[in-house]
């Protein structure tokens, strides 16, 4: 199914819910720059070490969503750094795409500049901007990796060993969570459970 027919199923979902009217308006990537840039909305403002909004293509038919930044990251400038930033190329090259050609973007925007994970209410501030650059990229599957990035995109609490394995849905976009690959590379057992996950993601990209 094109992007046409994906708008149209989506337009007719919403008109049997009820909906008469939506504001589409589609935000442009510099004003989602200047909005995460100038944000306030919780305590990583204050003492954030920095951020970044996303890298790839604003055109990508697979965008990635990957947990908090470290400074590593910031410094680096890319929201996935290091070994795992390497690991994750990897899966992108092995079911044939090239990692510049995928978008990813961090569901907590800020580095924070410690090491402790991002509370509900700061994964919750930074939730509308994630929900803005879906709508900018306009993906045909996301791909959340780990429990932070699955819990803001899908809004749930269920860990990421319940929720992947399987596709839920933002709207009528296909998600597919998965493991985190820092995660794997601490528990390189369950690569294979991973790379059960991406097969899936790409048989849904060619039936597209």
């Amino acid at each position: 199914m094109d992007r046409k027919h994906l708008l149209t199923d989506q337009l007719e979902f919403y008109r049997d819910l009820g909906v008469t009217h939506l504001n589409l308006g589609v935000p442009t990537a510099e004003s989602l720059e200047a909005g995460i840039r100038e944000c306030e909305r919780c305590e990583f403002s204050a003492g954030r070490k920095g951020y970044i909004s996303g890298s790839g293509s604003l055109e990508a038919d697979l965008m990635f969503i990957v947990d908090a930044l470290s400074e590593e990251d910031v410094k680096a400038g890319e929201p996935l750094s290091g070994e795992a930033g390497e690991l994750m190329s990897r899966i992108i090259r092995a079911i044939e795409l090239d990692p510049g050609d995928v978008f990813v973007t961090n569901a907590v925007k800020c580095c924070p500049g410690d090491l402790r994970k991002p509370s509900p209410a700061e994964i919750d501030a930074c939730r509308p901007w994630l929900m803005k650059q879906v709508r900018l990229v306009n993906p045909l599957v996301i791909v959340p990796l780990g429990n932070v990035a699955a819990h803001s995109l899908l809004s749930t609490a269920d860990p990421i060993t319940a929720l992947r394995g399987r596709f839920h849905h933002l709207g009528r976009c296909p998600v597919m969570p998965t493991f985190h690959p820092e995660y794997l590379l601490h528990n390189p057992g369950a690569k294979s459970q991973v790379w059960h996950d991406m097969k899936m993601v790409r048989e849904r990209l060619r039936s597209r």
